[in-house]
């Protein structure tokens, strides 16, 4: 008989990578050829890309990962989970309504309502959640220093970022869980209007910038969740050192939000009030990537508020003033000349800030994805997508993917129909969010119900450069615009250009 340690060391990785993970580490232990033998496969499988929460025991184990000898060499990913309990009050908290007189002396009498589970439950969130803000706190200067000792020993880390989703698993959520009684991913309801300080994910932004210059890291792709990068201020984050830690990304991924700081509470931060600033730190973001081949966009006009919704209701001329029509108007001021594939999501801005942004680029792009984006029309572009549809049609001769989704303009929204649809009556949708009122019943044959019945009706897919420009061909006369029109749930394995999983 033959003992899989008498096979060759090729046979024995290539046997351990069909295994399941527990397996891989049971096999791992049970020889030493084995655990030799699938060094490869087991640095790649666990450590290639790998996320962390933003607590000192969660990174303390990517420190100790960036210390070892053999497995530093395998990181090529990193990214983080900003939250930790944000907006959430757990549910092992006290509630104060049930002791309504609390022991001014006694800051603890408020757990003496507890039962003993809670009681170890809320202690445990309270420590978490003390040492999750003295990571973020003074413009997250702690968690910079951990981050730029880390990234300067891992070889070679390309893609840094950041994930707010229950879908993934950073390291040490799962022990929260447990000791808390409640999924530190969870994020709760989202807050609107001014802030009066920087926002977890910016801090977090700031620190991974900060650190990735510090530590002269060569990054490729960096993508971010919402951040409030206009309001932070020069003092925080430099020119010299945004361009040492952006200039060699190739990909970027960015959700911009307004939600500016109450200069009432904080003297020293600008508030943004009538959109002159608008924008300026995006275009100094673009400033510092200038060799970007990717990008992926959202601006949103706050935390919470809806990109569907006029900033003041019912008036579709306030979109001209809202931030992100006049954020991306200011950013288009800096050429992105490489780009090949861009992504633009939740955007109100007009066709010609929209053919700014492509233009430079308009030689190398091939591949341009477009979702819930609103074009406003005016006297030079009457059918404000038609614009587009010509540029593309005509100026970029490397297109070869395209994907638009719920285009809207200032009445409604985009239909792709082969044939001019009549359009739903007035008096059954509802303006501000295009949901039919009253809903349709089952059979009925109110007029344009057929042809906003269907996904594809609102969405336009194709591949291959001559199926692009002949699709486009015909785009350019056949396409409605409608009142507003239904939204459906589109695929997002289709949406995301996943160039994280590439190997490097």
């Amino acid at each position: 008989m033959t003992n899989i340690t008498d096979l060759p060391s090729e046979l024995i990785a290539g046997i351990v990578a069909f295994l399941d993970d527990n397996d891989v580490f049971h096999a791992r232990l049970a020889a030493r050829l084995i655990e030799r033998s699938s060094s490869s496969h087991f640095g790649k499988r666990f450590f290639r890309k790998k996320g962390y929460m933003l607590t000192t025991p969660s990174l303390n184990i990517l420190a100790s990962i960036s210390k070892h000898n053999d497995l530093r060499k395998f990181v090529q990913h990193i990214w983080f989970n900003p939250d930790c309990f944000t907006f959430v009050t757990p549910e092992c908290a006290p509630d104060p309504q049930e002791m309504p007189d609390p022991d001014p002396n006694n800051p603890d009498s408020l757990l003496d309502i507890l039962s003993p589970l809670d009681r170890r439950r809320y202690v445990a969130y309270m420590a978490c959640m003390k040492d999750h803000s003295g990571l973020l706190a003074k413009s997250a200067s702690r968690l910079q220093a951990m981050l730029t000792d880390i990234f300067a020993t891992l070889p070679n880390l390309k893609i840094v970022g950041m994930r707010r989703s229950e879908d993934h698993a950073p390291w040490g959520w799962r022990k929260l869980y447990e000791d808390i009684g409640q999924d530190p991913r969870e994020l709760g309801p989202l807050p609107s209007g001014p802030m009066y300080v920087l926002s977890g994910p910016t801090r977090l932004f700031l620190a991974l910038v900060k650190a990735i210059a510090a530590s002269n890291t060569i990054i490729r792709r960096l993508y971010t969740d919402a951040v409030e990068i206009d309001n932070i201020r020069p003092d925080l984050l430099s020119h010299s050192v945004l361009d040492k830690a952006c200039r060699s990304i190739w990909y970027l991924e960015i959700n911009v939000t307004k939600a500016w700081l109450n200069q009432r509470k904080v003297a020293d931060y600008t508030q943004l009030l009538d959109g002159a600033e608008y924008g300026n730190g995006l275009a100094k973001l673009f400033n510092a990537t200038a060799e970007l081949k990717e990008i992926g966009l959202q601006i949103f006009p706050d935390r919470k508020q809806s990109h569907i919704l006029a900033p003041t209701w019912r008036d579709p001329a306030s979109w001209r003033q809202s931030y992100p029509y006049l954020a991306l108007q200011a950013a288009v001021a800096v050429p992105l000349p490489f780009l090949e594939r861009v992504k633009l999501e939740k955007v109100t801005t007009s066709p010609a800030t929209l053919l700014a942004f492509l233009e430079p680029s308009k030689n190398h792009l091939t591949s341009l994805k477009i979702r819930d984006v609103r074009l406003l029309s005016d006297e030079e572009y009457p059918r404000s997508w038609q614009s587009i549809f010509f540029f593309l049609r005509d100026s970029c001769p490397q297109l070869a993917f395209i994907l638009f989704y719920h285009l809207l303009y200032e009445g409604g929204g985009i239909s792709f129909v082969q044939n001019p649809p009549l359009t739903l009556p007035p008096s059954e949708t509802d303006p501000t969010t295009g949901a039919p009122n009253p809903a349709f019943n089952e059979g009925a044959e109110l007029a344009g119900e057929k042809f906003f019945m269907k996904y594809e009706h609102i969405a336009l897919q194709v591949q291959g450069v001559e199926a692009v420009r002949e699709r486009l061909e015909k785009v350019v006369e056949k396409h409605w615009y409608q009142q507003p029109i239904f939204s459906y749930q589109m695929d997002d394995g289709v949406w995301h250009t996943d160039t994280s999983d590439e190997e490097w």
